[in-house]
């Protein structure tokens, strides 16, 4: 018993003893040990403290840097280690007093990694770190002060260094400097330049990734220093953050430069006074962020620049958002918002550059979207489906706004207005497709063209009119019937030319006759009677005897127009009594189909020229198609506001009666 006692005792005790070894971290957590068998007191107490006066560092391992004044520099250089992995801790307060000295000076090193858990490390005239050789440095935490030297330098190439967290003030030079094939990435901190001077706050020169990163530069007489320089051939790339520059840019490129949302921040890069961006023959692309200034332009593209999302933005009424000038590369806006300035983008002297406007918003630009200089013009494509203002600098009748373009159609359907007084913004295209926007007199008025060409010169030759051209009055206008698809063999009868005030005009008997324009709209229509199909008729098929008498009479002239009027006019009486008369194809569909009782038609088709919100419309088309009544105009175009005459009411009115469509 007395033994079994005793051996408890002795138990007890040899834990306690156990435990009085222990770190103190080690019993709040349960006890145990890292993965590598070494504890936190352990890693500190084996570490090796250098001294005030400096040490050249060969070997890998842990060192530590503890509070003090240190007139000596670190050197390192561990090529001849194979475990050359270094980290020091700085535990304290450092104050660094050699001018002509860097703190750490790496020469060789597979990684230093630097921890610094909140310390503030003053430096007096040199650098805190250089990289050289080929070498890898990691910077966590700190606060370091580096008056009139750089913070850090990287040297030739393929070094790469990270900075986390790390707040920077330094006075008269950079934070960052790198060239060649070197790497810096640095994600958050705060890098503060305290002197106006033509330093920037990072000098980039090789690849460089800015993540969130807050910089500040002290204005002095009206003056900061500049944020950022990207040099030829470097690359970089923001990831949001803050950036404020006063009488010198934000950023100032040649290279690559890439702008993108970051992690926590959007990211904003402002400049007072002088553009936040000058691109000088380098590349901007521009994915998210805001950008902004009160100077003259908020950037200023002399190189390519790749908008396509984000906002630029000018808080000046008088300056340009965005300046292209000079035969520098190419801009394509595809997205983003640009806002608040005089003009939305100004072009100048582009000589072979070219701008293209694919997709983006303007907002509040109180006098043009687009400001065009002397001789420019500017590329939109489909895409486009906001609304743009236009001013010329040299503004007159047929001056091009758009380059030419030979794709599907659609120039007309893009929505430019012009703020050149007298002028409104045009458009063309040509037998060959090749369509443009011009400038045209703002008192002009269009021509329908139905089985005919319109032409006429508005002052860049002779051209095609389409019913998004505008023709000034008094302008002399050729129509040239043209024989309708599928109607071989028809015989031409006259014209119907209607104006929008209710008079018609005498165009005479050839197939290729002249007006000019009166200060209204006008519908001109060729009339065909014979061939394979019925005379201007829409749908096909039969007609009663009286629309068909008419389309059979071979009159010239006032002749026609008689016969036509009263045999329009007798067939309506008989059959259509107090039906209201369509002026359009879309209030020819909808006329039959509501006399038929709105039928749900098999299948609503989608018209590239009717709103799919607008399911009446697209119903009546679509049940009109399937009936035989109407066809498209082109595949899957339906021409809603395409004239119809009172003729082709008829023959469709009389085709449903026959189809028993209607009573």
């Amino acid at each position: 018993m007395k033994k079994q006692k005793m051996r408890f005792i002795s138990a007890v005790l040899a834990a306690c003893m156990m435990t009085s070894v222990l770190p103190v971290n080690a019993l709040a957590l349960g006890g145990g040990t890292p993965e590598n068998g070494v504890t936190a007191q352990e890693n500190a107490e084996t570490a090796t403290t250098i001294p005030t006066t400096g040490m050249k560092i060969t070997k890998g391992g842990d060192y530590e840097i503890p509070e003090g004044i240190y007139t000596g520099g670190i050197e390192i250089d561990t090529k001849d280690d194979t475990t050359d992995e270094v980290t020091i801790r700085i535990t304290g307060e450092v104050t660094f007093t050699q001018p002509n000295t860097i703190f750490i000076d790496v020469e060789h090193a597979k990684l230093v990694t630097i921890e610094n858990d909140g310390h503030t490390v003053n430096l007096s005239g040199h650098h805190f770190m250089d990289l050289y050789n080929s070498s890898n440095a990691v910077v966590n935490g700190g606060t370091y002060i580096t008056p009139l030297r750089n913070f850090i330098m990287l040297f030739g190439t393929n070094n790469h260094l990270t900075l986390n967290n790390v707040d920077v003030t330094t006075t008269g030079g950079y934070a960052v400097t790198t060239g060649g094939t070197s790497t810096v990435v640095v994600n958050g901190g705060k890098y503060t330049k305290t002197i106006a001077d033509h330093t920037y706050v990072f000098q980039n020169a090789g690849h460089m990734t800015l993540t969130d990163v807050s910089v500040i530069t002290e204005v002095d007489g009206g003056m900061s220093s500049p944020a950022i320089t990207n040099s030829s051939g470097a690359i970089l790339k923001i990831n949001g953050g803050n950036y404020k520059t006063t009488g010198r840019n934000c950023i100032v490129n040649s290279g690559y430069l890439t702008i993108n949302n970051g992690t926590t921040t959007d990211g904003v890069l402002e400049s007072v006074g002088i553009s936040c961006i000058q691109n000088n023959w380098g590349r901007v692309e521009i994915n998210d962020g805001t950008i902004t200034s009160d100077a003259d332009c908020t950037i200023k593209n002399r190189g390519g620049l790749r908008m396509n999302g984000g906002t630029v933005a000018s808080t000046n009424p008088d300056a340009a958002v965005i300046d292209c000038n000079g035969d520098f590369g190419d801009t394509q806006i595809n997205g983003g918002t640009i806002k608040g300035g005089k003009d939305g983008i100004r072009l100048a002297d582009l000589g072979s550059s070219e701008v293209t406007l694919k997709n983006a918003a303007f907002e509040n630009n109180t006098q043009s979207n687009i400001h065009l200089g002397a001789d420019q013009t500017i590329n939109i494509k489909k895409t486009f489906t906001g609304t743009a203002t236009i001013l010329t600098d040299d503004p007159s009748l047929g001056r091009h706004i758009t380059l030419e373009n030979e794709d599907l159609s659609y120039q007309n359907k893009l929505k430019l207005f012009s703020m050149n007084s007298g002028y409104i913004i045009g458009y063309k295209r040509d037998a060959n497709g090749v369509e443009y926007r011009y400038l045209a007199d703002a008192n002009g008025n269009i021509v329908n063209a139905v089985n005919a060409k319109a032409t006429a010169d508005l002052g860049a030759g002779e051209q095609e009119l389409d019913t998004a051209t505008v023709v000034p009055e008094n302008t002399l206008v050729t129509v040239t019937a043209n024989l309708p698809e599928g109607a071989e063999g028809a015989e031409f009868l006259g014209w119907s030319a209607v104006r929008d005030d209710g008079k018609e005009l005498d165009l005479g008997d050839d197939q290729t006759a002249q007006f000019k324009m009166p200060g209204c709209n006008v519908t001109v229509e060729a009339l065909y009677q014979g061939g394979s199909v019925d005379p201007v008729n829409p749908g096909g098929g039969s007609s009663s005897d009286v629309v068909a008498g008419i389309a059979a009479v071979a009159l010239t002239g006032a002749a026609v127009w008689s016969i036509y009027e009263t045999g329009t006019g007798i067939y309506r009486v008989l059959n259509m009594p107090g039906v209201p008369m369509p002026s359009n194809r879309a209030g020819l569909a909808t006329l039959i189909w509501e006399k038929a009782g709105c039928p749900e038609p098999q299948t609503v088709k989608s018209f590239s020229d009717i709103d799919d919100a607008d399911l009446h419309l697209r119903q009546a088309a679509s049940w009109m198609e399937e009936q035989g009544l109407m066809d498209d105009v082109k595949e899957n175009e339906f021409r809603p506001y395409r004239y119809v005459t009172k003729l082709q009411t008829c023959l469709v009115w009389d085709k449903a009666k026959e189809k028993s469509l209607i009573s």
